[in-house]
């Protein structure tokens, strides 16, 4: 199949089903040095984007063959919510009625641009690196105009409204994101978040560039 992967078993989400918006190559409006895919450079949009209607097609087969999924994964080579059609992928998911919760994996940059269509998943993943522009610049390396406080605001506007469960994700780099001013930061950004969960990990794949993760003891 081109744009749906999977079964993937998680602790945290059981046995799921990935769609993935960008199968052929890397889009994304960040540049984190810890991507697994490797190093590129970011971009503001998807260029020739991928029709829903495959997408949809695909996922009712790949259901046929796979019992026992309990999410169906929006995901991408990149950052999902780049693709321009990504309001019509929600509404056409909706639109199966499936058993199965529909969580979206992001790094929150377009949560206010993509608000609406978030609103009607059931889980939004979303990366939260740092709140610094320091810190936030040469972990996440994104795209101009594209600020960690405007990403907070977005996400903790979103969060009052939001009925899901919103999660946060944490990613810690060596000599990065690691000091005790980019966790005094974090918690005061979670702490206007609220958010149901919060994943706080470190490398454990190989990264795009030269660098290394902190230990348990750091």
């Amino acid at each position: 199949m081109r744009y749906i992967f999977g079964p993937v078993t998680s602790r945290r989400f059981g046995r799921s089903l990935g769609i993935d918006l960008s199968p052929q190559r890397k889009q994304c409006n960040f540049n984190c040095v810890y991507c697994e895919l490797g190093a590129g450079k970011p971009v503001s949009a998807m260029s020739e984007p991928c029709e829903i209607g495959p997408v949809i097609a695909e996922l009712k087969t790949a259901l046929q063959s796979h019992a026992g999924i309990d999410v169906i994964t929006i995901t991408a080579n990149g950052e999902p919510t780049l693709h321009p059609r990504f309001a019509e992928l929600v509404d056409a998911l909706k639109a199966l009625c499936l058993p199965q919760k529909l969580l979206v994996l992001s790094n929150g940059s377009l949560v206010r641009e993509n608000s609406a269509a978030l609103m009607k998943l059931d889980i939004c993943k979303f990366s939260l690196d740092s709140v610094l522009a320091k810190s936030f610049r040469k972990v996440d390396g994104p795209h101009a105009g594209i600020s960690a406080e405007d990403i907070v605001s977005a996400i903790a506007d979103f969060a009052r409204e939001f009925r899901g469960e919103l999660d946060i994700e944490i990613l810690v780099v060596r000599g990065l994101n690691d000091t005790q001013e980019d966790f005094a930061a974090l918690n005061a950004a979670l702490a206007r978040i609220n958010p149901h969960r919060v994943d706080l990990g470190t490398i454990d794949r190989p990264p795009a560039y030269r660098v290394q993760g902190v230990s348990e003891a750091q």
